[in-house]
């Protein structure tokens, strides 16, 4: 298992960094990755929805939202042929922006098992660049027209 925490500071306020984040249709928008998201269940985003995704290097991935705690906290659980994930977010305001803590575990499956060491890298690269990532989505989706 890959375990992993990560610790970024954003100057979005906490209530906009968090709906962003735990909105997974937007994932898009920030993950250089994705190449989309759909909702998969019905009703609002909450705990127990469900979601898939499609990443450039792995394929389909089944993600759950496990803990929904508005503005403060969620926690998602993933799926793909290649690992096993769980991903846990927390929000919180600081100085005139966000904090945000990541931590993370990934499991390889079957063969993968073997590349974890690769994995782990991928894994790093990608924790180090997604605080530009996500302040790039954010500055997008908030520039866009409201329809109404």
């Amino acid at each position: 298992m890959i375990e992993t925490t990560t610790t970024m500071t954003l100057s979005h306020p906490p209530e906009q960094v968090f709906d962003f984040l735990a909105d997974f249709e937007n994932e898009p928008a920030w993950n250089p990755e994705c190449i989309s998201v759909t909702k998969t269940s019905p009703g609002p985003i909450a705990a127990g929805a469900t979601y898939v995704g499609r990443m450039r290097k792995i394929g389909n991935v089944q993600m759950t939202l496990e803990t929904h705690e508005p503005h403060r906290r969620f926690v998602t659980t993933e799926r793909s042929l290649m690992a096993n994930g769980r991903f846990e977010f927390r929000i919180m305001p600081y100085d005139n922006g966000t904090r945000i803590e990541v931590d993370g575990q990934l499991s390889p499956r079957g063969p993968f098992r073997l590349l974890q060491p690769v994995i782990r890298r991928e894994l790093a690269t990608f924790l180090a660049n997604l605080p530009g990532w996500i302040v790039t989505g954010l500055n997008a989706t908030s520039t866009k027209p409201t329809v109404g």
